[in-house]
């Protein structure tokens, strides 16, 4: 069966395709580790980006993105009970972009679920081609940190460490979603991707 490319999508795998690679971190504990690396890596980055921009946008404004003040048990309470709230906030955020993108390209209800220390939204019983796919691994990235600069300008002091916190995270987070898509970016076309959430698996044709 030869690819069209105007389908973005298949319901079942073409004939003469066979699976080619997987990004699984379950079965790569290295790699695991190597992101956790990387996503510390873009956590520092991102904080002395946004605390650039910050400083160039808002005049006058003196303190750090991540700063809060806290003077007792209570404020100690509120901080915890705030970050709880910004993470999931961050999560819903996060994987409702990829959930609202595997819908548009698939019109299928997207599959989302929790696991310890994770959360995912995915399209498991679709084969998606490639354009589509780079599309929706790094929309949340793109689409939220965009969402973060034009807010930082304008939110209250009080408001700023949440839009900053929730901005700066998401782009940490993020390092799968970019582990995805540079090991997608530079495989030659004619390219399909099953999403199952726990594993990413990658089909092309059969050498012939």
């Amino acid at each position: 069966m030869e690819l069209t490319y105007n389908q973005p999508v298949y319901d079942s795998l073409p004939e003469g395709f066979i699976q080619t690679g997987e990004f699984n971190l379950k079965k790569n504990t290295r790699m695991m580790i190597v992101l956790n690396i990387a996503g510390f890596v873009l956590l520092i980055a991102a904080i002395g980006i946004l605390q650039s921009y910050t400083l160039m946008v808002r005049q006058g404004y003196g303190s750090t993105v991540l700063s809060f003040e806290v003077n007792s048990l209570t404020q100690v309470g509120l901080f915890i009970l705030y970050m709880v709230i910004d993470f999931i906030l961050l999560v819903i955020l996060h994987e409702g972009i990829h959930g609202v993108c595997f819908w548009l390209f698939t019109r299928r209800r997207p599959v989302f679920a929790l696991g310890p220390g994770y959360a995912y939204a995915a399209a498991p019983d679709v084969f998606i081609r490639k354009n589509p796919y780079l599309i929706t691994a790094t929309s949340p990235l793109i689409l939220l940190t965009l969402l973060g600069m034009v807010l930082i300008p304008f939110v209250s002091d009080n408001l700023l460490f949440h839009v900053s916190f929730i901005t700066i995270m998401n782009i940490a987070g993020a390092v799968g979603d970019l582990w995805v898509f540079g090991g997608l970016l530079f495989k030659r076309e004619p390219v399909l991707i099953c999403d199952s959430g726990d594993c990413v698996a990658v089909f092309q044709p059969v050498k012939q």
